[in-house]
């Protein structure tokens, strides 16, 4: 066989071995929302739910005189339901958001299941209830969250959430309250929770089994590989909202929860095709 024969087969392999090592990057959960909330709000991509107070009907429902002022607004919160497992191992987070024509796209992060940090809090805490796998994740504001429009061009207004969880089963948007100053409801739709106390870390994180133990002065593995999980876990999200005579665009982006696991997969097949070519060369010498 010839010399470039054997080189362009190997290096082939090489890139088809490569190229099967990075995996595609994860989309992020759809957030189900119920009939009686997709009723009066808006759901204009999967991972994003908002209900809006002031807007242009003819882009969606717009919930009249929901809030008689729209400047007593300085939080809300929202009920979800997800699988408790799911929940406790995989972690989730997002964003409730506020969103007007004069102050733009106002995002405050939340974090639930293995994503919660204490170390790290989030300005929306996430509160349990009474019912297992369902949860509070509230934002509340010290000063109002939107600003009043003039008659002429109102503009639009809207309170919504995020979800960033890439591996979710799903996450089930079930109620929202809008909160006014005094952290009471100005506005209430669907099926709402009453919230207990913040959501701490699972215990399965806090604590160790009984068998495993970490001698004083040592590195405690299971941390190392903790805080791998979290960082490979970690989301980004990047939100952006523009408008004119009422006509709203947003993006946003999903967690790449892969992403780690994709670089990893490069690196290893970038080391396949440098074994590949480094046989070829062998091959060479040998022929000479």
């Amino acid at each position: 066989m010839k010399i470039s024969k054997i080189l362009a087969g190997m290096s082939a392999a090489a890139i088809v071995a490569s190229m099967a090592m990075i995996p595609a990057s994860a989309a992020g959960t759809k957030l189900n929302v119920s009939d009686d909330l997709l009723a009066i709000g808006r759901q204009s991509q999967d991972d994003l739910f908002a209900i809006f107070f002031r807007g242009d009907e003819s882009e969606g429902n717009v919930v009249k005189d929901g809030i008689t002022d729209i400047t007593a607004v300085y939080g809300a919160s929202f009920t979800i339901k997800v699988d408790n497992n799911d929940w406790n191992t995989i972690g989730g987070g997002g964003s409730i958001n506020f969103n007007d024509t004069k102050n733009g796209w106002n995002a405050k992060d939340w974090a639930g299941g293995s994503w919660v940090e204490d170390d790290k809090p989030k300005d929306t805490l996430c509160y349990t209830t009474d019912e297992e796998g369902t949860y509070v994740l509230e934002y509340k504001g010290d000063t109002p969250l939107f600003d009043a429009a003039d008659d002429e061009e109102k503009g639009y207004a809207a309170v919504g959430i995020n979800n960033w969880a890439a591996d979710l089963k799903g996450i089930d948007v079930v109620g929202v309250k809008v909160l006014g100053a005094d952290g009471n409801a100005i506005y209430e739709a669907g099926s709402n929770k009453d919230k207990k106390e913040v959501q701490k870390k699972p215990v399965a994180e806090e604590s160790s089994s009984g068998a495993d133990s970490t001698p004083s002065g040592t590195d405690s593995k299971k941390d190392d590989s903790k805080k791998d999980d979290k960082s490979s876990a970690a989301a980004t999200s990047t939100a952006a909202t523009s408008s004119k005579s009422g006509t709203t665009t947003t993006a946003t982006s999903s967690a790449a929860a892969s992403d780690n696991v994709a670089a990893t997969g490069a690196t290893a097949g970038l080391a396949l095709a440098g074994v590949a070519l480094a046989g070829a060369a062998i091959v060479i010498s040998k022929r000479k």
